[in-house]
């Protein structure tokens, strides 16, 4: 399970999500950092596989905590000065401002993995946060000063770190099943539940993409019998010229193709501008994961109808929600409710705890996105 969950988010960040970091030349920042980060982290990596070898099985522990008393917090962020984790840092300020809890945000100028580190190292050393939150540039690279934070009593929660051994706890906005469903409920509406449709992936060894659009079919079978998968994975090498391609492609071959469900962030794109441009607005659907920015034109004049996302923000609420609960001696049972949507009956499997945080990029909505640059 932690395997398939950490391949899922760094296929759909890394490449989902590319577009985050184009302003400054930080793409695949918003999950998976860079090969930069992962050379300039090797001596931490290294200490922290001796570290992590043995594991850290027990929670945190500190003493008991007066009623009313509030954790001080530390959020570190994979990077600042980009609009996907900047939107995260207002996140975290904003939840500190509505709760009154004190909550640091920190994240290093660049994508390094290293210099991450050495903040995390620095608010652990400094002895003054009862928890440490963070989404890492280079999980192993975290290992030894998480399991530091942990042996001195400090809560540590993360987010795109499924694999991490010394951590509390480590959440993540969505299953494999859970995105595929919801990717098919989204077409199956557009499509009126019936008509032909295929599935489109980056490529077929991407584990994630294949498994989402698996999953899509099995749901489509579930809840949707007047729909036809027509048994074929449209490959697209992860390139928008080449999903419009495609797209033209198999409207010629199946002239009652009727929807597209992709799982790469340049499927619905590609397909998109085909759509448009053959005239067959409202009748040849597509949807995807996929960037705002990438496709607003494509929802606001209709080709479009919505595309499939997450909110960093939202998932940064959670864990500052949990560091809470963890802090006043709650017990985190086989589910935990987070208080903020998508996180409100988080399955905990272990030190996993995932979400329902999926949502729809709208024409209601994508204005939201926009304004944050996203």
């Amino acid at each position: 399970m932690k395997k398939r969950i950490a391949m899922l988010l760094v296929a759909a960040m890394s490449v989902g999500l590319v577009a985050c970091g184009n302003s400054n030349n930080t793409s695949s920042t918003a999950a998976s950092g860079s090969s930069k980060s992962a050379s300039s982290a090797s001596s931490a990596a290294s200490s922290a596989s001796s570290a992590s070898s043995s594991g850290s099985e027990a929670k945190s522990t500190s003493t008991p905590k007066a009623d009313g008393e509030t954790p001080k917090i530390a959020f570190v962020g994979k990077v600042e000065g980009q609009a996907w984790w900047d939107h995260v840092q207002d996140s975290v300020n904003e939840w500190a401002e509505d709760t009154g809890v004190e909550v640091t945000y920190q994240a290093p100028a660049e994508v390094d993995a290293a210099a991450q580190v050495q903040i995390m190292t620095d608010l652990v050393n400094q002895g003054e946060i009862d928890a440490l939150l963070f989404s890492p540039n280079d999980p192993d690279a975290c290992e030894a000063i998480c399991k530091e934070a942990m042996d001195k009593g400090i809560i540590v929660i993360a987010t795109e770190a499924s694999g991490m051994t010394n951590v509390d706890y480590d959440i993540e906005a969505f299953d494999e099943s859970g995105l595929g469903a919801f990717l098919m409920d989204e077409l199956a509406a557009q499509m009126g539940e019936e008509g032909e449709y295929v599935t489109m992936v980056g490529s077929l060894t991407m584990e994630s993409q294949n498994n989402w659009a698996d999953a899509a079919i099995a749901q489509q079978e579930k809840e949707y019998p007047n729909m036809k998968y027509l048994d074929e994975r449209v490959v697209d090498d992860s390139d928008a010229d080449i999903a419009y391609n495609k797209t033209k492609e198999l409207i010629q071959k199946y002239p009652d193709l009727k929807g597209i469900l992709g799982t790469g962030s340049f499927d619905a794109p590609g397909a998109a501008r085909a759509i448009q441009e053959m005239g067959l607005t409202g009748q040849v659907f597509a949807i995807s994961v996929a960037m705002p920015s990438e496709v607003a034109d494509y929802i606001n004049d209709g080709t479009l109808q919505s595309v499939a996302l997450w909110d960093a923000g939202v998932t940064a609420k959670a864990m500052c929600n949990l560091a809470v609960k963890m802090f006043s001696g709650e017990e985190i049972g086989a589910t935990v409710d987070l208080g903020v949507d998508g996180y409100d009956a988080c399955a905990v499997d272990g030190t996993l705890v995932i979400g329902d945080g999926q949502i729809a990029i709208t024409k209601d909505n994508i204005d939201e996105w926009l304004e944050v640059g996203i």
